[in-house]
């Protein structure tokens, strides 16, 4: 009985063996064509894929598609782009306008084998903006005095200057004052916006913070915005952006105000028995500090105004007037530059003066108690031309005083006393310098030739090598002022 069974199981398993070698030699294997598609942004994630797109431009998309067994050969392949979940195209290229809205667009790219079925796809996204999203802005006039802003976009492919349209606006105003903004960030260095604030004299909105995405006011500044009643009346004669803050700056019928969150403060010091008048380019620009203390060049009086908010938690509401710092005679009879907030090393202010032909560079120290100690002359030396000065300006990132004339502009220490040339325009450069900024690797120059039908000129210097990369002549109105809203290098 044993032996019987021990023979069926020894059958079964032979017959189970033979079977499963001749099962083995029925399957038919067949390699699968893997499709891969390169020449794109390459990232882990389509976050990472963004194309900025100016608005109305055209994306052009050029994948390089290949397969593991057919290589180049893309015939046995259909393709399709679909942009916002429409399909745009059915060929492996992309030509697509950018002018149905703004935003961040999904677009995706697939790839299906006809013979087997199989989709590869990729996923990315068109960034549509604004073509003056980044870009360097001219602030202009032209004859009757009409404001207007350019653009020399660098995200659109054109290299021209353009009049930028705001929405909802016909004109900007008259009598335009100065352009000036910071830089929004979002996730990384190259992901950020401009906040320009304009200032013009004679206008429905005196003051306009411009978001630069969709170049629409984010705020406005009118004699409304007033905090103190309705017997006000707008007109600023300077208007600053704080480089750190959405604070700005203003100065109306001369007195120092604080515009933020679109109100506009009371001014500091209006029953001030001087009655003080700030003198142009008299704002010593506080870099971060202006929330505590605050300078100013008092032109009615000749004198420099210093003022603190008493280090209350009040904000940007000045209590105390100092007066009769010591050194502050130093400075009579000289005539008053520039001034700006220093920090060298501390919270200080410096200021520059002239007297004939020679310059003065003072510094405004502090006390451990953050009181306003004492004025220092911190060097003396003579003008480094005999041109009319047109621009002076002092770099509070880098300690340095700029100045223009002619078409030269000229640099010195924080000391004021040895100013250098700089730079020096082309010999064919027409009119002189007006005005000059520089930022993120880059100086902007602006010159106006007023027997010009276009007066306005802009130079774009390379600011580490000085190499001059680009020369725009008769492009623009007469030019106010200019800022540079552009990618860092």
């Amino acid at each position: 009985m044993k032996l019987k069974n021990l023979y069926s199981i020894l059958v079964i398993v032979l017959l189970m063996f033979e079977s499963c070698s001749k099962d083995l030699g029925n399957y038919n294997y067949q390699d699968i064509n893997a499709i891969t598609i390169g020449g794109l942004l390459e990232n882990s994630h389509p976050t990472g894929r963004i194309y900025e797109v100016p608005f109305k431009d055209t994306v052009r998309l050029n994948p390089l598609v290949s397969g593991s067994l057919s290589g180049t050969d893309t015939s046995a392949f259909i393709f399709e782009w679909k942009v916002d979940s429409i399909t745009v195209s059915k060929t492996k290229n992309l030509f697509y306008v950018a002018n149905k809205r703004y935003g961040r667009i999904p677009a995706t790219f697939s790839v299906t084998d006809k013979s087997t079925g199989t989709v590869t796809s990729y996923n990315c996204f068109l960034n549509v903006v604004n073509p003056y999203k980044w870009g360097y802005y001219v602030l202009t006039q032209n004859k009757a005095k009409d404001a207007s802003v350019y653009c020399l976009s660098t995200i659109a492919k054109n290299h021209l200057w353009e009049k930028v349209l705001f929405p909802h606006m016909q004109t900007l105003g008259h009598n335009p004052l100065s352009i000036s903004g910071v830089k929004k960030y979002g996730a990384s260095a190259s992901d950020f916006y401009n906040v320009i604030t304009i200032g013009v004299q004679d206008a429905a909105n005196p003051v306009m913070v411009i978001d630069s995405r969709e170049f629409t006011p984010a705020l406005y500044y009118n004699s409304s915005s007033y905090v103190g009643g309705n017997n006000f009346t707008f007109r600023p004669s300077q208007v600053i952006s704080d480089p750190y803050f959405e604070i700005i700056y203003a100065i109306n019928n001369g007195k120092f105000h604080v515009l933020r969150q679109g109100t506009i403060a009371l001014p500091a010091f209006a029953k001030d028995s001087l009655d003080y008048q700030v003198a142009p380019n008299g704002i010593a620009t506080p870099y971060g500090n202006g929330r505590f203390f605050m300078s100013v060049y008092d032109e009615k009086n000749k004198k420099v105004r210093v003022w603190d908010n008493g280090m209350t938690g009040n904000e940007y509401v000045y209590v105390n007037d100092y007066q009769e710092i010591v050194g502050e005679e130093m400075m009579d009879g000289k005539a008053f530059l520039a001034c700006s907030y220093a920090n060298i090393p501390s919270i200080n202010q410096i200021y520059l003066f002239r007297k004939d032909n020679q310059l003065y560079a003072y510094r405004l120290n502090y006390s451990a108690d953050y009181k306003p100690a004492s004025f220092d002359l911190l060097g003396d030396g003579p003008m480094p031309t005999s041109a009319p000065i047109s621009s002076v300006y002092f770099d509070g990132r880098i300690s340095r005083w700029y100045m223009a004339a002619g078409n030269t502009i000229y640099m010195a220490s924080y000391l004021g006393t040895e100013f250098q040339k700089f730079v020096q325009l082309p010999a064919d450069a027409p009119g002189n310098i007006v005005k000059f900024k520089l930022l993120d690797g880059k100086l902007m120059v602006a010159t106006n030739d007023l027997t010009a039908s276009r007066p306005g000129s802009i130079y774009i210097y390379n600011a580490n090598t000085m190499v001059l990369e680009q020369a725009h002549k008769h492009v623009v109105d007469e030019v106010v002022d200019v800022h540079l809203g552009i990618l860092a290098d």
